[in-house]
Order: structure tokens, then sequence, then C-alpha cells
């Protein structure tokens, strides 16, 4: 059976809400084909039933677990071990998010296999072939005007995924989880040492990819205080708050808000865009809302194209009589 792999990404002692995303979508679009997962077991990370369960039913059939000496935050070994993992099993294709982790290991794993890389996609295809397993990449090019569709001529063929580019949901194997633990001998004589680590806060992107329902500002709100009002919104009725590329450029809103080809990949129930034109480097970080509702002024807006809901409106003055019935 044709196999491919994906890269489980560990948190602390827990596995990353990225990696059930991804497993699932992947499983979703290759039902007939067998998905394996590889996770980097440190010295401080427990793998429970509970976390075995949830990879089975996110549709993960195998799991490879490598031993790593060191703690979670230190990633050295991950790229060799891996690296020893696909030498020994020829998986046909290897997938990661587009983490920092999935960003740090991805490229110097490629490198190792002499192998080709598609970096940073928000679209995966896998078509089963007479000579195996090809994978389609998509990602956006040329700024953001246009999207790409990669293939790699050599294997394992790889990519990273874009957060959000998946969503979790319980696909519900009707088989147990097949396990099995290797063991790889890597002496590297690294020339760097972690003195000392510290924990970030939260990043702005995860809260964005989780989010049940996104308000995003646009330049058609104008100033900061319009966007200051988006954010009350956001507090009143429990959602996130989201900007597009030029808000952030104006300083209308933070970078970590922003959404699209150079910001988070966001999947909502609910997505309001607030005065956004619908730029193509903004919709491939929400083409895929469940809904999607958008007020502009411009009844031309290219995001009425892609709107359950389109409201020829000031978005401003939208926002006014919200919070004004939220009072």
């Amino acid at each position: 059976m044709s196999e491919t792999l994906v890269f489980i990404e560990t948190e602390k002692n827990d596995i990353s809400p990225r990696s059930y995303d991804l497993i699932t979508g992947i499983k979703n679009i290759s039902r007939d084909t067998k998905l394996s997962g590889v996770l980097v077991q440190h010295i401080d990370f427990n793998l429970s039933d509970e976390k075995k369960n949830k990879l089975n039913n996110a549709g993960l059939d195998k799991l490879y677990i490598l031993k790593s000496p060191l703690p979670y935050y230190d990633m050295r070994y991950e790229p060799y071990l891996i690296y020893e993992l696909i030498k020994k099993i020829p998986f046909e294709i290897f997938l990661l998010t587009s983490s920092t982790t999935g960003r740090e290991i991805a490229p110097v794993v490629a490198t190792l296999l002499e192998t080709g890389l598609t970096a940073d996609c928000t679209g995966i295809e896998i078509i089963k072939e007479e000579k195996g397993l090809k994978l389609i990449s998509t990602r956006p090019t040329f700024g953001g005007k246009l999207k790409a569709s990669i293939v790699c001529s050599k294997k394992p063929q790889m990519a990273t995924v874009r957060g959000g580019t998946f969503k979790f949901f319980e696909i519900k194997n009707d088989y147990t989880l097949e396990i099995e633990e290797l063991s790889f001998d890597i002496n590297k004589g690294f020339k760097s040492e972690i003195i000392s680590y510290v924990d970030n806060e939260i990043s702005g992107f995860l809260n964005l990819q989780n989010a049940k329902i996104v308000l995003t500002g646009g330049l058609g709100l104008k100033n900061k205080e319009n966007f200051d009002k988006l954010k009350l919104l956001a507090e009143k009725t429990g959602a996130v708050v989201g900007g597009t590329r030029k808000a952030v450029e104006k300083g209308f809103i933070e970078k970590s808000c922003q959404i699209g080809q150079t910001g988070a990949v966001v999947t909502p129930d609910i997505y309001i865009a607030f005065g956004v034109s619908g730029a193509i480097h903004h919709m491939v970080g929400m083409e895929n809302s469940k809904k999607i509702i958008a007020i502009n002024t411009d009844k031309n807006a290219p995001i009425f194209k892609n709107a359950d809901i389109a409201l020829v409106a000031d978005a401003s003055s939208v926002i006014d009589e919200l919070l004004a019935k939220l009072n």
C-alpha cells in the first residue's frame, strides 16, 4: 500500500492541534492510502492513551516513535532522526505544518534526503497513480496574486502546510492505532548549545486559527478608532479580531492579527469581513470559512464573489449599530 508520512508536532507535554488538523485533512483526501505519523518523543513527553486515541480518531493508521534525549524545546535531533526513518522506510510523501517547528525541520530533512520541498502550502492534493502517489502542493505566488500548483519530481515528495488549511474532525478508524518505536544512534557534534529557554506568549496566529468566529477589518474601516470598535465588538460576541495586510501596514491593527498569504490561515464557522476588498492574497487565508459575511460600500468588491451574505454598506456604521444593540 502507498504510504504518506506526517510529522506529529509536540508542544511541551501535548500534541499540537495543528498536527491533528493535518492528519484529518490528509486522511480525508487520500482514504485509500496508508497514513503514518512520526513523533519525536522528548524526555519530558508522555504519550498517553488519550493522545493515542485522538491520533487514531483523527485518521492516523500507524505511529512511529523516535526517542530524543533532549528537552522539548531543543529540536536539533529531529531532522536527523526523521532522515534515518525515511532511509529505512521509503515513504512517498512527507508532510509537516508550516509552524515555526515545521519550518525549522523541513528544509534540513529535504537537504539530507536530496529532495524538493514546497513551503507554506494552502492546498494539498494526493493522486494515486500506477507508479505510486503524486503530491500536488498549492501555494500563493507573485505576491499573492496567483496560486501555483507544484509537483516534486523526486521522492519523498515534501511540503509544509499552513495551519488552518485543514480542520480536525473525528474519522474514527475501525482498527487500533499501530505503534512502532525505533531507535537510531545520532552522534552529531553540534557547535551550538541552548543555555536557557523562555516560553513565548500564545501567538495571535494560534488564536485566529482556532477561532469559531472571526471579525476582520480592512482599509474600509479607515482608521485605528474603528478597529478599536471592532475589537470591542469581538469582545462582546466572543469572536477573534483579524486584519488585512494593508490594515496592518497602516498601523490600524497588530501584525499578529494579519490574515492571508503572509499571515494566518483561518477556517472559522463564521467569518465577517468589515471593509475588506478581497484581494487574492487575503482570500487564501480565509476562503475555507464555513460562512462568509462581507460588508463593503463597493458593490463590485471581489470578496462578494466568495461571500454567503453580502451587504453593501459602510462597515464602520454597521459596527456602531451592532455595538448599540449589544449595550
